[in-house]
């Protein structure tokens, strides 16, 4: 069953199992990218090889920012 999150405010459906990089590339991003998400007022970083729908609760909105510029 998949799960709807939001990158940079468009909604995007993951599967359960696809990791943050699998995210990036199926959206054309950079490797270099660090994926960001806001909870409770704290900045949470994630990492590659984190689960999208286990990390990530529903509905957030993650943030892609290129970390080399």
């Amino acid at each position: 069953m998949g799960e709807r999150i939001h990158v940079e405010g468009t909604e995007v459906p993951v599967e359960s199992g696809t990791t943050v990089q699998q995210l990036k590339e199926r959206l054309g991003r950079d490797d270099g990218e660090l994926a960001t998400y806001e909870e409770n007022g704290e900045v949470k970083v994630l990492g590659d090889r984190d689960i999208v729908a286990d990390a990530v609760p529903e509905e957030t909105n993650i943030i892609l920012t290129d970390i080399n510029t």
